[in-house]
């Protein structure tokens, strides 16, 4: 066989290996980065960057509104909703609840049924002023009170979360 002939064919033969695996690499490639662009992991044009920590951590937080600052606190919003109860004023308490509860209809109709039944006042000695934080995190936590009953003294805990505006509302009466 020609010495030419037999170098065209190592080359054919070599450029051939190479072209295979350079797509078999390819593909991988490109099945790992959709992957990727379906997870929301990556940009979904080419080169498909793969996210930062950072960039990942804006798009998807792990503690809702965890990096929203605070405007209003839970003492705040406490004292507002004891005020409101004080001044029969039904608008401002519903105000101080969060939208975002799953019981925010169940607080809206308690609240609604405590005011049309004129018991406001009534309501507002089981939340007294004097009032420490319980369990706080980033957007979540618990102020709690003595309350008095017939039976007793107990501890009673309100549950709150932060708000895309940075409001600490009421999630648990």
């Amino acid at each position: 066989m020609n010495p030419s002939l037999k170098k065209i064919i190592v080359v054919g033969v070599t450029a051939a290996v190479f072209i295979s695996i350079s797509g078999i690499c390819l593909n991988k490639w490109t099945e790992s980065k959709m992957r990727k662009v379906a997870l929301g992991l990556a940009e979904s044009s080419f080169p498909y960057r793969d996210y930062t920590e950072q960039e990942l951590a804006k798009m998807y937080p792990q503690i809702k509104y965890a990096d929203v600052p605070t405007r209003v606190t839970p003492e705040e919003t406490y004292a507002k909703f004891r005020q409101a109860l004080k001044e029969n004023n039904l608008e401002l308490a519903i105000e101080q609840l969060s939208r975002e509860s799953e019981k925010y209809k169940e607080n809206v109709d308690v609240i609604t049924k405590v005011y049309n039944e004129n018991r406001f006042n009534e309501i507002y000695e089981t939340y007294p002023e004097d009032i420490w934080r319980g369990t706080f995190g980033e957007s979540i936590g618990q102020l709690c009170y003595k309350q008095k009953h017939e039976d007793g003294e107990f501890i009673g805990c309100s549950s709150f979360t932060k708000d895309a505006n940075g409001d600490w509302k009421l999630d648990s009466l």
